[in-house]
């Protein structure tokens, strides 16, 4: 960006322009180059004008919510990172027509978060949230999900925001698959997940609050946190676990550089201090090597890549 797009930008948003900003600071991984530009947008009113802003002068961008299951790569990103905070983490709820209880959530609010709020409230139908470290326009867009439930099954509507305006998806518009939203590609690069409703029934709260506690509990006794990670690192193929196929091929604690694969669950990679993306990357491409030669599946990344 020259002088005056850097100015232009900075008179958009209400919040403070990050430049030249350290990526790494940002991820659940804690690794990656720095960006141009970080904003965290706070104000619905804010996001057209910038979006309008960024297409019409070409300047690439990318949303990365909480930083989980994303890796920036060392060289960094060569334009706009936004974060959506504010007004994009509020959350309302009314009882629809069909008597279940339509809960609206921001794009930028954390998944955790709604799910132990909606637990609170005595709503089930998003208690496999409870522990994921995304936010909700994140889940929507992977269709995020654990213990053999989905976001995409309590999903009712869903508000983009481009640099043209809203356009709102119906439940019937959306089509997703195992840990993807098939048809957001057409929308990659120039909407951003301002809204999601989902529609949940209501149950017994402490029932619900207890389901969620332990599917925590679980989480924790499976998953590693010993080191920086970006969660489940593949995804897992019809029928097996991409961690099965990991530990099959003898690969547990095999490192590159500060990455190594968790000995702890073999589809964690993580970061043991000082890894770059390019440790990672050139792990990542090991192991889906010898898994295709022993077993002839091929790994599918889950984590993003920028």
């Amino acid at each position: 960006m020259n002088q005056g797009q850097q100015k232009r930008l900075a008179e958009l948003v209400s919040q403070p322009v990050q430049w030249q900003c350290d990526l790494s600071r940002y991820t659940t991984f804690a690794i990656g180059g720095l960006a141009e530009a970080l904003i965290n947008v706070h104000q619905l009113s804010e996001l057209q004008p910038l979006l309008w802003f960024l297409a019409e002068g070409s300047i690439p961008w990318r949303i990365i919510g909480k930083g989980s299951n994303l890796l920036v790569r060392d060289e960094g990103f060569s334009g706009v990172i936004l974060r959506l905070g504010g007004e994009f983490a509020a959350v309302s709820e009314q009882v629809g027509d069909d008597g279940l209880v339509v809960v609206r959530g921001g794009g930028g609010g954390s998944l955790a978060r709604l799910s132990w709020h909606c637990s609170e409230r005595g709503l089930t139908g998003l208690e496999f949230g409870c522990g994921i470290p995304g936010t909700l326009g994140g889940a929507v867009i992977m269709n995020a999900g654990a213990w053999g439930q989905n976001i995409g099954s309590v999903l009712r509507r869903v508000k983009l925001m481009t640099a043209e305006g809203e356009i709102n998806l119906s439940s019937g518009d959306l089509n997703f698959s195992y840990r993807c939203w098939k048809d957001f590609s057409r929308y990659q690069g120039r909407a951003v997940v301002a809204m999601a409703e989902l529609a949940l029934q209501r149950g017994e709260t402490v029932a619900i609050r207890a389901y969620c506690s332990s599917l925590q509990e679980k989480r924790k006794a499976t998953q590693p946190n010993e080191y920086a990670n970006a969660g489940s690192f593949f995804k897992n193929p019809p029928n097996d676990s991409a961690g099965r196929l990991i530990e099959a091929s003898g690969l547990k604690g095999l490192r590159v550089g500060g990455a190594m694969v968790s000995e702890g669950h073999c589809n964690f990679l993580v970061n043991t201090g000082g890894a770059t993306a390019s440790d990672v990357l050139r792990l990542m491409q090991i192991v889906q090597d010898k898994v295709k030669r022993d077993s002839g599946v091929f790994l599918e990344p889950e984590v993003h890549f920028i």
